[in-house]
């Protein structure tokens, strides 16, 4: 039976045996794989390249006992600049855990692939704070996953509220509250919103153009992640 042929990035790397490793890889063709890496920890392994977090590329794979073993593989992009900044690092660590929270087994998603490919090419490569990148990227995961919050209008009342320098939000009514309708949630600024709703709609090639004032990035950063962990029932290492 011929193998198959995925192209990947790898979200998670777990150690296993003597020098084996587990690899959780978002292919495009097949959605979230686990594959065993034989020998994947030994210096001289010809798969110690691949074997490595965050790493993309080409991967030849064959089905033994039910569980899918690496025959070959090869590096097209290792993003290897993550690893030289701790800002990087933990940015590119939480765009793939949130990506693997999201990802199902055996389900492609060419949308969910292509965001968390340029998301780390940004992080990597884009020379802004990394942490915009980021959170752009936790911005269009909401939206892709169907959790878009509402944004310009009470969700209680239905007012218009642009025109307001600050408003409330609702992680269980899904988005912004006027002042009279929400006076227990947590204020936030319009501004913080708007830089939100921009991100959500925003083309995946101009992630990179993404500039946040840092008044904007510290309020919407616990915004963003509270009602992340919320809707998707997963918590964030910060």
């Amino acid at each position: 039976m011929p193998n198959d042929v995925y192209n990947g990035i790898v979200l998670r790397v777990t150690d296993y045996r003597e020098s084996d490793r587990i690899l959780n890889i978002l292919s495009r063709e097949r959605g979230l794989i686990a594959v065993t890496a034989r020998g994947g920890r030994k210096p001289n392994s010809k798969h110690v390249a691949f074997a490595t977090q965050f790493v993309y590329g080409e991967v030849e794979v064959n089905e033994r006992f039910g569980k899918l073993q690496l025959s070959s593989s090869a590096v097209m992009e290792s993003f290897y600049p993550v690893r030289e900044s701790y800002e990087q690092l933990v940015s590119a660590t939480r765009v793939v855990n949130a990506a693997e929270h999201v990802s199902e087994k055996d389900q492609p998603n060419d949308e969910l692939f292509v965001l968390v490919y340029n998301a780390l090419s940004v992080i990597a490569y884009g020379g802004n704070d990394p942490k915009d990148a980021e959170l752009c990227f936790m911005a269009k995961l909401l939206r892709l996953c169907g959790y878009a919050p509402t944004l310009t209008r009470c969700l209680k009342c239905g007012r218009d509220l642009r025109a307001e320098k600050e408003v409330r939000f609702s992680n269980s009514l899904g988005g912004s509250v006027c002042g009279l309708c929400g006076s227990a949630f947590k204020t936030v600024s319009t501004l913080t919103l708007e830089a939100l709703r921009r991100m959500m709609l925003i083309d995946v090639s101009e992630m990179r153009r993404v500039r946040l004032p840092e008044k904007v990035r510290a309020e919407l950063e616990p915004l963003i992640y509270n009602y992340a962990e919320f809707v998707f029932e997963f918590t964030v290492k910060r």
